[in-house]
């Protein structure tokens, strides 16, 4: 959706300032998979995220992107104490833990991308919350990413 200032002119192929698009948001439940160490002001906590959404058919749960958006200094602070107490393990930049902790997950589009597992990957993903009333159990599952896409974009979901 297209919104401009009352007095604004169209210039057809032009931007500016009198008009703004608006894209709705969308979110998922996501499962927290990962989190990598963060740099420059967020250094000394677990910053980018991995999420990932259930998958149903093969058991486990797939990834769909990462995030550091959205992320207050007080969450930076709970979610670092909270990922190290259920690590299962780590390399030099990534901290890897139990699939347990569930976050809300804002987002524009769902896009094709052939650098995550699932072939897709969340445009301008950003966390909401944490969603500390659900388990992993109760996360959006991968049929539901590959049904949005589908609704979206008038496209069959990549295959995997």
């Amino acid at each position: 959706m297209m919104a401009k200032s009352v007095d604004g002119v169209y210039a057809a192929g032009r931007r500016g300032q009198a008009w703004l698009k608006v894209k709705q948001a969308r979110t998922l439940d996501l499962v927290i998979l990962a989190a990598e160490w963060g740099s420059g002001r967020r250094r000394g906590t677990l910053s980018n995220l991995h999420l990932g959404a259930r998958d149903v058919e093969r058991g486990g749960f797939v990834m769909l992107g990462k995030t550091f958006k959205g992320l207050t200094d007080e969450m930076l602070a709970w979610q670092t104490k909270t990922f190290l107490e259920i690590e299962i393990g780590r390399d030099e930049r990534t901290v890897y833990m139990r699939p347990e902790v569930v976050a809300e997950i804002a987002f524009n589009d769902i896009q094709a991308s052939p650098h995550y597992p699932g072939g897709f990957a969340l445009r301008f993903a950003r966390v909401k919350r944490y969603r500390t009333d659900k388990t992993a159990a109760e996360a959006d599952t991968f049929a539901t990413i590959q049904s949005i896409y589908q609704q979206t974009t008038g496209q069959p979901p990549p295959v995997r």
